[in-house]
């Protein structure tokens, strides 16, 4: 019976023991698996480069567009600890060319820049001064840059998108004198070089865009009047006059058409630099900014072609006139104005946007690793409409190929239309016009650009998407946007589409059945004959049998020996 009792107990004893044992291999797959995740899932933890920036407030009072910069200052860290110090005490009204006191300049900061090949770049006027993006045409300009390596080739400049080599070439640095800015407004400047495998090389650090101020003549050379229509009426959404010219000093704006007169006093956005005069919709029909009670409320008891007249007068003295004709839309014949009102047609934009690569699957090395993008925006109404901008979402690790965009086939000025925000490991790109673009009906804009993937892009299938922003918002805003899918791939001819697995351990709730299966098949064999005979079964093999004396012989000897004895004593029997 004691022998019965104590085979008993150590059957129980091994039943638990393997239980135990199944327990912690649960909870240690459970922490290592866990651990893999960290490895890879923690982007916080990888090292970046960050940086931050100086703009003046004289050229935009907004982050954002690094363009704007004209100092950078980087450090580097992991995503979480990455902090770059730009104090306003290292700049000095005697290094920079701008009349902003120390005090007023902005930074701005950018949480990770992609690449840091090319490190610095200065643009400096004919006597030695810090260009913080506002010059005169007739200035001289002296551009530096510096490479991380002097084993590029190809090293450039890039002026307005022309390719321009630099005067002077030495180790890491390039430079170059430049003048006579023609007509451009702007003056776009990177600095790029091609390293040993081929591809570009170029930095957020290494980009300026730079306003050139206007020294026209004396007068006013046009009139602008950007119109939409909705609810049957025409509306100007915005008046752009262009002058010489302009002075920061008293001013005023005479509006005539037809019979009326509207003298403007304020309300009105004034840029003697840009010699331009902007008024925006809301200025224009509140009557507070006229000298009277009217505004261009007044224009809603006309219909047809009106000729609109323009005058500035700065400290009364008139600086000239211009015309322009807009056309405010007519109701249908015989039809009374009340019948408008219940006859409002929609204006919600008709557009539809698709989205096409040149290829479907790309590469990390050059020249695998480019694709072209188009996007498409066709205008499904009957009536002409407009957008304001387009937004490209990049896939992760992909970057935009500089002075890559073309319009409906023709190049387009990154300076004038471009805008690249870094988001991350990924670029937003955003074509915007300083107007809106018009479509006529059934007509359609497109625009194509070329992007890189990058060293950080995801091996598979990625989304990019492409977003539209008209004038006027439809009911289902789905129409707005599009996406396509690219792949990466080691190698495009032979893709490897196979998804990586962790193991039977992949989510929590799998583990957490894994486990309670394996301890309810512990009780069960515990608690049912086939689990006593499985147990007896086990305990009288010679594996066991033999696993319990190297036990003994190791954990104690005395046992052993006993053990060893008695055996002995069963084979002389």
């Amino acid at each position: 019976m004691d022998q019965q009792k104590k085979k008993s107990k150590t059957i129980t004893n091994i039943l638990f023991t393997l239980l135990g044992i199944l327990v912690l291999a649960l909870v240690g797959a459970i922490i290592y698996f866990y651990l893999i995740g960290d490895i890879f899932q923690k982007e916080e933890d990888q090292i970046i480069t960050c940086g931050c920036y100086y703009i003046d407030p004289q050229v935009t009072t907004t982050c954002g567009d690094t363009k704007r910069a004209f100092k950078f200052n980087t450090s580097t860290g992991t995503l979480s600890d990455c902090s770059a110090s730009c104090p306003l005490t290292d700049l000095s009204i005697n290094m920079l060319n701008s009349t902003t006191p120390q005090e007023d300049y902005i930074t701005c900061t950018t949480t990770k820049i992609l690449s840091t090949k090319c490190n610095a770049m200065e643009v400096k006027t004919e006597s030695g001064l810090i260009v913080t993006g506002k010059i005169v045409p007739t200035e001289t300009l002296t551009i530096s840059a510096t490479f991380d390596s002097a084993e590029y080739t190809d090293y450039k400049f890039l002026i307005n998108n022309v390719p321009t080599q630099p005067d002077t070439t030495t180790d890491t640095s390039i430079a170059l004198t430049i003048s006579d800015f023609g007509d451009d407004s702007t003056l776009q400047i990177s600095a790029q070089a091609v390293d040993n495998k081929g591809d570009t090389v170029s930095s957020i650090i290494c980009n300026r865009l730079i306003e050139i101020s206007t020294t026209a003549e004396t007068g006013i050379s046009s009139l602008m009047l950007d119109t939409y229509t909705s609810d049957d009426r025409t509306t100007i959404k915005t008046a752009t006059i262009t002058a010489g010219g302009l002075k920061d000093t008293n001013t005023n704006i005479m509006f005539s058409f037809k019979d009326k007169t509207l003298t403007m006093i304020t309300g009105f956005e004034l840029d003697p630099d840009k010699g331009r005069i902007t008024v925006t919709e809301s200025n224009l029909y509140n009557s507070t900014n006229f000298a009277g009670s009217e505004s261009f409320s007044a224009l809603n008891t006309y219909y047809g072609d009106v000729t609109v007249t323009v005058e500035v007068l700065q400290d009364d003295i008139s600086i000239g006139t211009t015309t322009e004709e807009i056309f405010l839309i007519t109701p249908p014949e015989g039809q009374t104005q009340e019948e408008e009102e219940e006859e409002t047609t929609a204006t919600e934009s008709q557009f539809n946007v698709t989205k096409t690569s040149s290829e479907t699957c790309v590469e990390r090395v050059s020249p695998e690793n480019t694709s072209t993008f188009t996007i498409t925006v066709r205008n499904n109404g009957d009536i002409t409409d407009t957008i304001e901008s387009i937004k490209d979402k990049l896939p992760l690790g992909f970057e935009y190929v500089l002075s890559s965009s073309t319009l409906n086939g023709n190049s387009i000025a990154d300076s004038v239309f471009v805008t690249t925000t870094d988001i991350g490991d990924s670029q937003e790109i955003v074509w915007e016009p300083q107007n809106s673009w018009s479509i006529d009906p059934a007509g359609a804009l497109t625009i194509s650009f070329s992007a890189i993937a990058g060293d950080n892009s995801l091996s598979g299938t990625n989304l990019n998407e492409v977003i539209v922003t008209p004038s006027e918002i439809p009911e289902d805003p789905s129409t707005l946007s599009s996406s396509i899918e690219i792949i990466v791939a080691q190698d495009c001819d032979d893709i490897d589409t196979t998804i990586p697995q962790t193991g039977i351990f992949d989510t929590t709730l799998g583990r957490i059945f894994i486990g309670i299966a394996i301890m309810m098949i512990g009780i069960i064999i515990h608690n049912t004959n086939k689990g006593n005979q499985l147990a007896t079964m086990i305990v009288g093999s010679n594996t066991y049998r033999n696993a319990e004396m190297a036990s003994y012989k190791i954990f104690s000897p005395k046992r052993y020996f006993e053990e060893r004895l008695l055996e002995r004593r069963e084979r002389e029997r």
